[in-house]
C-alpha cells in the first residue's frame, strides 16, 4: 500500500520518525477532490473534501501494515486513513490518505508546507520524537496527552 503525504509527512525528518525508517523515493503526486486547510490552534493541516479541489503532495511506499499503524498513531483519532485515487507521474491508483473526521476543528485558511517548515518544524520535530517514542506503549488517548504535553514543554 502507498501513502499520500500532504502535510508534515512531506518532510523527510518527520516521515523517518513516524515510519521508524527512511523511505526514499517520494514522488510528487496529486489528490483530487480535496483541499488542504489549517487545523484550528495547530501547526499541521487537514484534508477536507472539495469536489473542485486538489492537493499537491508526495506519494510514498509501499509501506507495511506496521507502518500504517504508526501513521494512524501519529495522526490520532481525529483523522481516518482511507483509500483515495491519487495521480503521480507514471502511476495511477489508490493510496492511503489521512482525512479529517468530524472531531477535527478546521479553519478555512489554506496550509502551506514552506511556511510550516520555516516557522514550526524545529519544535514540531522535537514533539514528534517524544510522541512516536510512545508507539506500542500507549493507547491513542494516553498518547494524545503526551502529544499535548510535548507541544507545551518542547520535550
Amino acid at each position: 500500500m502507498h501513502l499520500f503525504c500532504f502535510g508534515t509527512l512531506m518532510d523527510p525528518d518527520i516521515r523517518r520518525l513516524v515510519l521508524g525508517r527512511d523511505l526514499p523515493g517520494a514522488v510528487p503526486a496529486v489528490l483530487p477532490g480535496f483541499r488542504r486547510v489549517c487545523v484550528a490552534e495547530e501547526t499541521y493541516p487537514a484534508a477536507l473534501p472539495d469536489p473542485a479541489g486538489r492537493i499537491e503532495g508526495l506519494l510514498i511506499g509501499p509501506i507495511s501494515p506496521h507502518e500504517r499503524d504508526r501513521v494512524q498513531f501519529f495522526e490520532g483519532f481525529e483523522f481516518a486513513i482511507e483509500d483515495h485515487p491519487v495521480a503521480a507521474a507514471g502511476w495511477t491508483g489508490t493510496a492511503l490518505v489521512c482525512v479529517a473526521t468530524e472531531r477535527l476543528a478546521c479553519e478555512e485558511e489554506p496550509w502551506h508546507f514552506d511556511d510550516w517548515r520555516r516557522v514550526h518544524k524545529p519544535g514540531y520535530l522535537e514533539a514528534v520524537a517524544v510522541y512516536m517514542a510512545e508507539f506500542e506503549r500507549l493507547g491513542i488517548e494516553d498518547a494524545h496527552a503526551v502529544w499535548l504535553e510535548s507541544r507545551v514543554t518542547g520535550r
